[in-house]
């Protein structure tokens, strides 16, 4: 037998340094910065473009590259803006489904400039709240936001604020595009269509119960409570008087309003809705802040089939309520205990009035009288009647916090 002079000892010693050279690795490859796991994800629009060669054109802002499965969490979400979804994926993504998979969906419609003073932390407020009310219901729930035209010089709203990861909480972002913002009638000239925006999270959304809300709004413990009770029910719309939020307090304590009897909350009886002033069921007093927080089954909402698109960007909140009040007598359970507590802030909205379009002449005793309707036409709202494909309608889903 040949021998070479090398002991055990030596034999061991080079294993271990070979062993701790493949882990460095290994390490390096799965921490460098240019990797990205996303890039696990593409496929190359038929060609033969390398993994390496792909990450490049990924760093240096090349085309749009297609992504074949949406991934449960973000390294680096700028690249959200140079990847696109086969369709197949983009229509899983948008699919409500014909059963909801969720107890709650929570709708809001943003874009990320100064369009309502300054909101940045108030948003960011809001979508703590979100989590804690799922952390502590134990519900599932999903966070629905529609990105209305986002400003080309501004960064997206997944790349600007943090998102919470959570069981129960799950999170979508559905972006309408400068092009079919452009492509829809645009009376006052705003940057955002809330209500318009609001029918698209209603249409798509996957929970039993919608709630459209604003920005501004945190949850409260009435909210809490009446989510674990399940005490919600179908075929009704549901209004609150609205709380402003206790500052210089922890997020979860800014909107806790009173003691609970935890699992066990009562609702009021529906109300008759009029427009007699001098009573508590008048319609400008039930429906004033209904922006803030309108609730209803995902099938209640789409009977008036939800906001007036040919209306404006204010008022629309009242005009949905005497709608669905007065023309379809859906009931309305009207909650003096407020289910949303409000963030204090200039009102940007109201001193717009070239963009208070055309709901302003509307006579809401009409409606009561049943004498004229204010309804969208059927399959063309949130929408319906555009090709939302190909003028680049966007859908993002994640469960929040970052890969590392």
């Amino acid at each position: 037998m040949i021998k070479f002079g090398v002991s055990k000892k030596a034999i061991l010693s080079l294993c271990a340094v070979s062993a701790c050279f493949t882990l460095l690795f290994l390490f390096y490859i799965s921490t460098d910065p240019s990797s990205n796991d996303i890039t696990s994800i593409i496929t190359a629009n038929n060609d033969n473009t390398s993994k390496n060669d792909l990450k490049h054109g990924l760093n240096k802002g090349s085309n749009l590259k297609t992504i074949n499965e949406q991934p449960k969490c973000l390294k680096n979400t700028a690249t959200r803006d140079l990847l696109k979804p086969t369709k197949e994926l983009w229509e899983q993504c948008l699919e409500p489904g014909l059963e909801p998979s969720y107890y709650l969906s929570i709708v809001i419609v943003t874009r990320m400039d100064d369009y309502a003073g300054g909101q940045h932390h108030r948003f960011q407020n809001f979508i703590d709240s979100a989590f804690l009310l799922a952390e502590n219901t134990k519900e599932k729930i999903e966070l629905l936001i529609v990105e209305w035209n986002p400003p080309e010089d501004k960064r997206r709203v997944v790349d600007v604020f943090r998102f919470r990861q959570s069981n129960y909480l799950t999170y979508r972002i559905i972006t309408v595009p400068k092009t079919i913002h452009d492509y829809l009638p645009n009376r006052g000239g705003s940057p955002l269509h809330e209500f318009e925006g609001k029918n698209v999270g209603i249409r798509y959304a996957r929970g039993e119960f919608v709630v459209c809300t604003n920005q501004d709004d945190i949850w409260s413990d009435n909210f809490h409570n009446a989510i674990k009770s399940r005490a919600f029910e179908k075929n009704v719309i549901y209004l609150q008087f609205q709380h402003p939020i206790i500052y210089d307090t922890a997020l979860y304590n800014a909107c806790r309003l009173e003691e609970q009897d935890w699992g066990n909350y009562k609702l009021p009886e529906p109300i008759t809705v009029n427009t007699v002033h001098q009573t508590p069921e008048f319609i400008l007093t039930v429906a004033d802040q209904a922006g803030d927080f309108t609730m209803a089954h995902r099938d209640t909402w789409k009977v008036p089939r939800g906001y007036r698109e040919a209306g404006g960007i204010a008022w629309m909140d009242i005009e949905f309520i005497c709608t669905a009040a007065w023309t379809f007598e859906i009931p309305v359970v009207y909650s003096h205990k407020s289910f949303a507590c409000h963030q204090h802030h200039q009102n940007v909205w109201e001193e717009r009035k070239d963009q208070h379009t055309d709901n302003s002449g509307i006579n809401m005793g009409e409606i009561e009288r049943k004498e004229k309707t204010y309804v969208n036409e059927e399959n063309k709202w949130a929408l319906q009647h555009i090709d939302t494909w190909n003028m680049g309608l966007e859908c993002l889903e994640f469960s929040g916090g970052l890969c590392w």
